[in-house]
């Protein structure tokens, strides 16, 4: 009985361990879309009359374009591997 139960416990944590290095990996690959928000976060000012929204829609509206594709490019490609490692849990 005893090595039934820590194998099932080697098991249940190895597919833990396997799916937040997964989960690492994709916040990790999505880091130049953090870094975009983070340049029109910085760039923006209150003081320009318009709202935040719109500021990123339209002088921003590149560096959306590239966050919305490049987490869209990481989710297609991590995507798969993630939903399989939370099946085998």
């Amino acid at each position: 009985m005893a090595t039934k139960s820590s194998t099932r416990t080697s098991r249940g944590r190895s597919s833990i361990y396997e799916t937040l290095a997964i989960t690492l990996t994709i916040l990790l690959a999505n880091m130049p879309t953090l870094g975009a928000f983070y340049v029109a976060l910085d760039t923006y000012d209150a003081g320009m009359g318009i709202g935040f929204f719109r500021y990123l829609t339209t002088t921003m509206s590149g560096a959306l374009i590239f966050a919305i594709l490049w987490t869209g490019i990481v989710f297609f490609a991590f995507g798969p591997a993630l939903v399989g490692a939370r099946d085998r849990r």
